[in-house]
């Protein structure tokens, strides 16, 4: 997979005047600083070359991330989703994937930071289907909405805020849907350990869980445990150059969650780790219905076995 031409074309454009030393040496600096970041929810960049630097480092990754997630969703539900909101928008990749899988001419972004709010606005005017796209300034930690949409999405976002302050946005999260909240995490540890609490708030509410779990419950992975998916994007020469990347992609690991006001059928078998493929047979750890299994696969049993064969960590069968 890799970020629409547009996009990538709008990216370029913006870098036309600036020195490529100073925007690798940008990209270094936030790199260090999202590595050594406490959860506070302070700022980490004030400029637009910072700006520029995170949207060529990290739109991709987020753009795949939010496609795979909600294509999946939209494989398991028939909701005819005509709003959406994209709290935490960042430089706009989220919209640029929902935009990819839904006929939607009412998308509105939100974001704190200005110079992220103007570099993604900036990026859509030159997608005629992204033009009407409207951004607005706000804070999710210390802004009440007030507005509603059929689906509320945001992306990497809760895992940059204080812990104490996630139950309160996620709550918010949930009071802004008509229909359908899609959270996207760091495929870590920490990230799914925030997707889990989501879960949980869900459930006590009342809410239905689409994906990527196969059952209504608690997981019942322990703390030292996580689930994620995985998808593999294109790297533009951009992206090659300010990583020193020598492959061709880039493995984004992330954790999501979908939970829905309406309820509905997700049953099925989630594949947790990497498939073991040996001569014969393929070995998959797996959650059935909220049991975490063994799952053995012979050449005995074709069809599936072909099937699985196809399949990474992350998917369902």
């Amino acid at each position: 997979m890799k970020i629409p031409e547009l996009l990538e074309n709008a990216i370029e454009q913006k870098i036309k005047n600036v020195k490529l030393a100073e925007l690798k040496q940008c990209a270094n600096n936030l790199s260090e600083k999202y590595m050594k970041q406490e959860r506070t929810g302070d700022t980490l960049l004030n400029t637009e070359i910072e700006a520029l630097a995170y949207a060529i480092m990290r739109m991709p990754a987020t753009y795949g991330a939010v496609y795979t997630a909600l294509k999946n969703t939209l494989e398991r539900i028939d909701s005819n989703i005509q709003s959406v909101l994209d709290i935490g928008a960042g430089t706009g990749a989220a919209t640029w994937a929902i935009s990819d899988l839904l006929e939607s001419n009412n998308i509105r972004c939100f974001e704190r930071e200005q110079v992220m709010l103007e570099l993604g606005k900036s990026f859509m005017s030159q997608n005629l289907e992204l033009r009407d796209v409207s951004w607005e300034y706000a804070d999710i930690v210390k802004d009440n909405l007030d507005v509603k949409a059929d689906l509320v999405v945001t992306s990497y976002m809760l895992n940059e805020i204080r812990p104490e302050e996630r139950k309160n946005v996620i709550h918010k999260l949930i009071e802004s849907s008509n229909q359908i909240i899609l959270i996207v995490e760091p495929g870590t540890p920490e990230g799914f350990k925030n997707i889990k609490e989501v879960q949980k708030i869900a459930i006590e509410n009342g809410l239905h869980i689409v994906a990527p779990c196969t059952f209504q419950g608690i997981c019942p992975l322990p703390d030292d445990d996580w689930c994620h998916s995985i998808v593999r994007m294109e790297r533009t020469k951009l992206h090659k150059l300010l990583k020193d990347a020598e492959l061709s992609y880039e493995d984004e690991k992330f954790s999501y969650i979908v939970i829905s006001k309406e309820k509905c059928d997700n049953s099925g078998i989630r594949i947790l780790r990497h498939p073991i493929i040996e001569k014969g047979k393929i070995t998959l750890k797996v959650c059935h219905n909220g049991n975490i299994e063994k799952m053995v696969v012979t050449k005995k049993d074709k069809e599936l076995f072909k099937n699985v064969k196809k399949k990474k960590c992350g998917d369902n069968i």
